[in-house]
Formats: C-alpha cells, structure tokens, sequence
C-alpha cells in the first residue's frame, strides 16, 4: 500500500488533494458533535462499543478483499494492548466525558494531543523538541488551563474535565507505543485495535451498569452512530490514509488544528452550545500553539515511519 519511494508516486492532483484535506476536516472535526448526539440517549460505553465493533467489521472485510495476510499472533498482541489504550480508555473515556461537557471543548482538550505526544516523545525516547516546539507545547497547556475554572462563564464540571484532558493524554501515550507496534498492513491493525477494544468496551458496559434499550435508540442517535462508523471511521480514515501516502506530512497533520474549530462551529452553530469570549480566547490559544509544535522543525522521516507516528484522531 505505501510506496518505498514517494518521488516515485504519480503528483496528485490539486483538486483530489482538496478534497481529502476538505473530508479529513470535516468528518473527523464532526465526530465529537456526532458522539454527543449519540450518547444523549445510548449509554456512552455501549456508543463506543458499537461504534468500533462496526467499524473494525468493516475495515477487517476490506483487508480481507484486498488478500492481506492474516496477522500474526504478535500483531493481535500488539493490536489488542494499543487498541485498549486509544479506543477504551482514550475514545471510551472522551464518549463518557461529553455526556457532561460541550462537544466543542472536548475537541479543544482532545487537540491536546499532538502537545502530550510530543512530551512522551522526549520522555520515553529522548527525541528533542525544538525551541519553537516548546513554545507550542505551552501555549497549548497554557490555553487549557485557560479555558477551565469551576465557576467561569463555561462551567466546565472538574471531574469531566479532568477525564476529557485525561482520555488526550491516553490517545498520546497508546500512539507513541504504536511506533515500536509490527504490522503488515496499518489498516488491518486499525481493525483489530476497533475489534479488541469493542470486546473491553463491552465488559466496561456491563461493570458499569449501563442499561440498552431499544428506546435508546432514536432516529438522532441512529444518525450518529452511523456517521461516526461510515464516515468518522471508515471514510475520513481512509482519506487521512491517503493523504499520507500523497502529501507531506505537515499538511496531512493540519487536521489537528482545524478539526477543533469545525467541532466548535458544529456545536455552537447546530447543537447551541453556548459561546463566550474565554472560549474563544482559549480555543485561539490551544489552536495556535498547535499549529506552531506541528509546524516546528523535526527529523526526516520517511512516508511508513510518518504513517507509524501520525497523532491519529479519536475516529481512527
């Protein structure tokens, strides 16, 4: 699927180039909108649970009808560790969160992550940060603070919030260990992460006492969950895939920065979320110093090890 050698690949053209860069924003900037409306009346864990065991069915279908090898017992190891820690306790847990928080300011604290991955990075492998990285680091953590207070114009309740930051901070950790994860075929392992984590996701379900009903689920939450497995999942997935291959990976990875402005639009503009200046202040701050750490100087890389290191969104 991935070119050895990217010179070597056919210039796409501008107007195909468009139009994933156009996809990528607006589906995966939807999605956190999309998880909201769902869990209004699905229970969040069972939400995710369909959602990923839908997706993974699809994806692994693909893999399927493409001849990719079947994955060693390795891979299924390595899927199900990494898909626990993105999808359960990362996706999982920022499903939980925005049945109490805004849609918008859940996309905002999930935007953290490339900041959180870029930590990790110096942590776990001493790869440096470049003074203007560094800069992008706190202006994110800076505008995050910000944008929280107990008895500000937004109200954001602490515990929420503390898990909405929190479930950024797994989706960084579980995508820096996917650098040193084996796997054959990237959309295959994508499907048996959704397919480990929707087992889990299920028994966190049941521990917790949520309840399904046929009454849960109505005409709006049918909506979003088909659009976040169709076109959240699959769909945007596969133009982020894309894009990759075709793109240089600083455009590729604009989405970090747009996708949360497309969920505070969506929120305010069709769920009604309220507005105020501290929001925008703050969202201001947290996209800014996003953009500058993706836009800092960083190592060569070549176009398997960019798709092996890629801050995937909460939809992947």
């Amino acid at each position: 699927m991935i070119s050895p050698d990217p010179a070597a690949r056919p210039r796409a053209s501008t107007v195909t180039v468009v139009s994933a860069l156009i996809a990528v924003y607006i589906l995966w900037g939807s999605t956190a909108p999309a998880i909201k409306i769902a869990v209004a009346t699905i229970p969040p864990w069972w939400m995710a649970a369909l959602r990923f065991s839908f997706a993974g069915a699809i994806l692994w279908a693909w893999t399927r009808s493409r001849g990719t090898a079947m994955p060693s017992r390795d891979e299924w190891a390595s899927a199900s560790f990494t898909g626990v820690i993105l999808l359960v306790v990362g996706n999982g847990v920022f499903s939980w969160a925005l049945q109490y928080l805004p849609s918008g300011i859940g996309a905002l604290f999930f935007a953290l992550s490339p900041l959180f991955m870029a930590i990790f990075a110096f942590a776990m492998y001493r790869e440096r940060l470049s003074p203007l990285a560094i800069v992008g680091v706190c202006l994110g953590l800076v505008g995050m603070v910000y944008l929280y207070s107990p008895s500000g114009a937004q109200h954001l309740p602490t515990f929420a919030t503390f898990l909405g930051v929190a479930s950024s901070i797994a989706w960084a950790f579980g995508s820096i260990l996917q650098r040193r994860a084996r796997a054959s075929d990237v959309v295959q392992m994508s499907a048996m992460q959704m397919l480990c984590a929707s087992v889990v996701l299920v028994v966190m379900a049941v521990a917790g006492g949520e309840h399904l009903t046929l009454a849960a689920f109505t005409p709006h939450a049918i909506g979003a969950l088909a659009y976040l497995v169709i076109f959240g999942s699959v769909v945007g997935f596969s133009a982020f895939l894309w894009l990759l291959n075709n793109v240089p990976t600083t455009l590729a990875s604009t989405y970090s920065y747009v996708n949360p402005i497309v969920s505070l639009a969506i929120g305010i503009g069709i769920l009604h979320e309220a507005f105020s200046w501290r929001l925008g202040v703050g969202a201001a701050v947290i996209v800014v110093g996003v953009a500058v750490m993706m836009m800092a100087p960083r190592p060569h890389a070549t176009a398997t090890r960019r798709l092996r290191e890629a801050a995937l969104p909460e939809t992947a």
